[in-house]
């Protein structure tokens, strides 16, 4: 098992590498946005607007939960695939333990202060009259299971850095297909509504755990954690922080623009709220499969590096750069061509559907520079360079979309609105691939086995 995961790593041809890491990533990620989608879906079955504004007000916590994970899931990744690229087994379980023990005490303390203050996060979400007690209900619910929300992200970020995606990929299958089954049965036929959907989420998530937590205990990882390995060093704390507060850095901001646009939504009515945030669920589904090759390649670039393969790790970039922009042709056409069917697809109501088809147009214009985006920002993760990382981090959800949401909005009303995201994501692209061209510039361009180099001195 540890030679099959290291040779992938390390040996196995680029493009067959990218294959196996991220073909299962990918599908993690397919299946990710079917848990995405799953809550708006059945609930837009009750054709209740104030409903699905309800779901789409709460969904900034639950990003905020994501985020807070990710400080030791994505830090940790990203600190283990350089560590397993130089060898260094014991210090890479240490990182492991470190990053979960985190989590734990983390997840409990954030989940038992917010259930306290829902009130006062829902005032500052906008949450109206008539949506209030529906996002109340169902943000108490995923707020109670903090621990099991941000354990479910962090392991399978820990897992996918150690070669094992396909491990992470059955544990997504498992959390969202119960989610599936589970979404209709408490919606309908228990007849609780959004409160239903946070208790299926909440189920599907602890299976997820629970497998995630069988394939550490078994010792399948090449890495699994042990409390012998708890020692909290300083250094783990430091090399997990400096990528790992950027990347959440980057979900925080996530959250917070969310929470804006939606409460900038607000003034215009529920219908604009719930089209809002119908159609940013369904932007997921290119950003989830962006997502999922950048994270995929993530291991290969992060080992690569660690393990001086420098002309290898090149090659990784290339390649996931031309795999994300073929992606991103296959959106930019289907979401062209579809918005309204797209829309329709998750509530009927006239209104919400045109306003949500235009949302989706504009969306458009974000889709290729999201795609670069996502490569370029995981390339900086890799590597452990932390303050470009930082910038990039804050730029797509903050330096860039917070002033263009709130100009665009008062110049050109919610319409302006819609377009903060494309000018955002261009920013950013230009951030991010200005970093790595001038860092790429630096390191050596071949590796013991050759291979060509993305940039070169005189490009």
């Amino acid at each position: 098992m540890e030679k099959d995961k290291l040779y992938i790593l390390e040996r196995m041809p680029v493009p067959k590498a990218i294959l196996n890491l991220a073909l299962p990533t990918v599908l993690s990620m397919m299946v990710q946005i079917l848990y995405n989608l799953t809550d708006t879906f059945f609930i837009g079955k009750l054709n209740d607007a104030y409903q699905v504004a309800a779901l789409t007000i709460a969904l900034p916590v639950f990003m905020a939960q994501m985020a807070l994970a990710g400080i030791f899931g994505n830090g940790g990744a990203s600190y283990l695939s350089r560590l397993l690229g130089m060898r260094k087994l014991s210090e890479a379980r240490e990182t492991v333990t470190t990053a979960l023990f985190s989590v734990a005490v983390g997840s409990i303390v954030v989940g038992g202060i917010s259930v306290f203050m829902i009130g006062r996060i829902l005032d500052l979400l906008g949450a109206s009259a008539n949506t209030y007690q529906y996002a109340y209900k169902y943000m108490r619910i995923i707020l109670l299971g903090s621990p099991i929300v941000m354990f479910n992200f962090s392991m399978a970020q820990l897992i996918r850095a150690e070669g094992a995606a396909r491990i992470a990929m059955y544990g997504m299958l498992i959390g969202t297909g119960l989610n599936i089954i589970l979404d209709p049965v408490f919606i309908f036929v228990f007849n609780m509504g959004v409160t239903g959907a946070a208790v299926a989420t909440l189920i599907g998530n602890l299976f997820a755990v629970s497998f995630y937590s069988r394939f550490y205990l078994k010792k399948i990882s090449l890495v699994p954690p042990s409390l012998k390995f708890l020692r909290l060093r300083m250094v783990i704390f430091k090399e997990i922080f400096k990528i790992g507060i950027p990347a959440s850095l980057s979900q925080i901001m996530m959250s917070i623009g969310s929470s804006i646009s939606y409460k900038l939504a607000s003034v215009y009515s529920d219908n604009n709220v719930a089209a809002l945030g119908v159609a940013m669920r369904t932007f997921s589904l290119p950003i989830f499969i962006f997502i999922g090759i950048s994270v995929g390649i993530q291991p290969l670039i992060g080992y690569s590096y660690g393990a001086k393969l420098f002309g290898r790790m090149r090659e990784t970039i290339r390649v996931g750069l031309i795999i994300a922009l073929g992606m991103a042709v296959l959106f930019l056409i289907i979401f062209a061509l579809f918005p309204t069917a797209m829309i329709s697809a998750f509530i009927k109501q006239e209104e919400v559907v045109q306003i949500g088809t235009m949302v989706l147009e504009a969306d458009v214009f974000a889709i290729p520079f999201a795609a670069i985006g996502m490569i370029f920002m995981v390339s900086l993760q890799a590597w452990g360079k932390a303050f470009p990382a930082l910038i990039v981090a804050l730029s797509r959800q903050g330096l860039a979309y917070l002033p263009a949401l709130v100009i665009l909005n008062r110049l050109f009303g919610f319409q302006g609105l819609v377009f903060a995201l494309p000018v955002a994501d261009a920013v950013t692209v230009l951030f991010s691939s200005s970093f790595v061209y001038f860092i790429l510039r630096k390191m050596p361009h071949q590796d013991q086995k050759g291979g060509q180099p993305l940039f070169t001195k005189q490009d």
